[in-house]
């Protein structure tokens, strides 16, 4: 029987990249008195694995009687499932020499040894 700890060390074993994951938190301004949101980084050098999926589909133009390609990118994040990481949360992401800006996390699916979450890309950044 496999146990739990033999499978996290092989799913270590898979996260390439490395993460930092920053959330937004209510501040109060004290000059103005004013609850303000700012982005605060949450967690630092976080093993991670980004995997990208392309959902292609054709579509009839309402115009023509042709149908146009349209291809949209998915993308999740693999990663330890012991770190809470609230949905909205910005992510950056250095996977394979390329650093990538993701926003709105989506919720955490949590499994017995990891977690996957789903991904909009903010910016490209190196």
């Amino acid at each position: 029987m496999v146990n739990k700890i033999n499978i996290k060390n092989a799913l270590n074993k898979l996260y390439t990249g490395i993460c930092n994951i920053y959330e937004y938190e209510n501040i109060l301004d004290e000059t103005s008195k004013t609850i303000k949101q700012h982005i605060i980084l949450k967690y630092e050098n976080i093993p991670c694995r980004v995997s990208y999926y392309n959902n292609s589909s054709n579509i009839l133009s309402s115009k023509e009687d042709t149908f146009n390609n349209i291809i949209t990118q998915k993308v999740k994040i693999f990663l330890d499932n012991d770190i809470f990481i609230k949905p909205g949360s910005i992510i950056d992401v250095n996977q394979n020499g390329n650093i990538t800006k993701y926003k709105n996390s989506g919720k955490s699916v949590i499994y017995s040894n990891h977690q996957e979450i789903m991904l909009d890309i903010f910016d490209n950044i190196g």
